[in-house]
């Protein structure tokens, strides 16, 4: 999440500027956004093409290496909802433009877009059940359970984001099942915490699928035709969807959890400074900040991972960055409370890991190593 936000820092602005852009050079009609009809319009017309943008992102090999980001999670709670894909922002506006050509303005683009964004958060929870006439009209939280599940009832179903309606009309709703729990995930797990490697996992999966294809026709289809296109996996009983499923696991000792609460706090301070820093940033010091923020977050996933060089990296990078706030070597102003707030987090943090690389060296290598898959 905290990667997809500082990346959307560098991009939203941009597609915003591009559809403002044709709205003002080719838009067909003009709006009076006092009008309700104004805003009830824009509201139909951005979940009809989000339906089509969040179905695209199934169904067209090269968007589901960005949208497969969000169904990886084996959990489905509020969090997956803040599990996003930090290349969204390169692919789906396109979806909308058509908005912009009709004319609808900028302002109503933006904020109708932000309560869709709103409303589908609630809906990544298992802890509302089916909710009658609701999930015959809406995207509720029992329908989007289907859309999350890799059960082979649940597969490329439930699109929409405000509204089911559209999966009606166009034959992709299915309804939850008493009798079949859903199960969370992907049919070929990404079982890793990195989070940089579950944004590009899927991107070089095509690469290779591409290299190994004969004639630009077949590759050009491994890139734009559905997931799986062509590929014998689907004969691999591994990859069959269905009910039975082992999840990613590793153990988190005691120093890793309390090192993953410092380095989260760390993460969600920093890109906080980032969107408030942002305006006044240029696009390199942007670009570099979202870079620290990546190495932040993959650090940590090595450290949970129990990868060898984890510690070292993460005494380096800490360092580093100590360095950096102690000097006032930073991108934009911090203020004195929080540049002291900050440092206090980094000391504890090279705290933690100092003790932690002593207890590794008093019980062995194995301290932290990642364990079998458990289910």
């Amino acid at each position: 999440g905290a990667m997809s936000e500082a990346i959307r820092a560098l991009l939203k602005l941009l597609s915003i500027a591009i559809y403002a852009i044709v709205v003002e050079r080719v838009g067909a009609f003009s709006w009076d956004t006092k009008s309700p009809w104004v805003w009830v319009l824009a509201f139909f017309m951005y979940d009809f093409f989000y339906y089509w943008a969040h179905r695209s992102g199934h169904e067209v090999n090269l968007l589901w290496a960005s949208h497969v980001v969000h169904h990886s999670c084996e959990d489905f709670n509020l969090s997956t909802a803040l599990r996003q894909s930090s290349t969204n922002q390169v692919f789906y506006w396109l979806f909308y433009l058509p908005m912009a050509i009709v004319g609808i303005p900028v302002t109503v683009f933006v904020i109708i877009a932000l309560i869709s964004l709103v409303y589908q958060f609630w809906t990544h929870t298992q802890l509302v059940g089916k909710l009658g006439w609701a999930d015959r009209v809406f995207a509720t939280p029992s329908n989007h359970r289907c859309h999350h599940g890799r059960n082979a009832y649940c597969l490329d179903r439930n699109y929409g984001g405000t509204l089911i309606i559209w999966d009606r009309l166009f034959g992709t709703y299915v309804a939850e099942r008493d009798d079949e729990p859903v199960v969370y995930g992907t049919l070929v797990p990404l079982q890793s915490w990195n989070p940089l490697w579950g944004n590009l996992k899927n991107y070089a999966g095509i690469w290779r699928q591409v290299r190994s294809t004969q004639g630009w026709a077949n590759k050009l289809m491994r890139v734009f035709a559905p997931p799986g296109w062509g590929s014998a996996d689907a004969a691999v009983p591994g990859l069959q969807p269905g009910p039975a499923f082992t999840r990613f696991d590793t153990p988190a000792l005691k120093w890793q959890q309390v090192y993953g609460l410092l380095a989260s706090a760390v993460i969600l301070g920093l890109l906080i400074h980032l969107l408030l820093a942002a305006p006044s940033l240029s696009v390199p010091q942007r670009a570099g900040y979202a870079a620290l923020l990546v190495l932040h977050a993959v650090g940590m996933a090595w450290v949970f991972e129990g990868k060898r060089w984890a510690l070292v990296f993460e005494v380096a990078r800490a360092t580093l960055v100590f360095g950096a706030l102690a000097s006032g070597l930073w991108f934009g102003p911090v203020l004195p409370s929080a540049q002291l707030a900050a440092l206090a987090v980094w000391a504890a943090s090279l705290l933690v890991l100092v003790l932690a690389r002593s207890e590794r060296s008093r019980l062995g290598p194995q301290l932290g190593a990642p364990a079998r898959l458990s289910a």
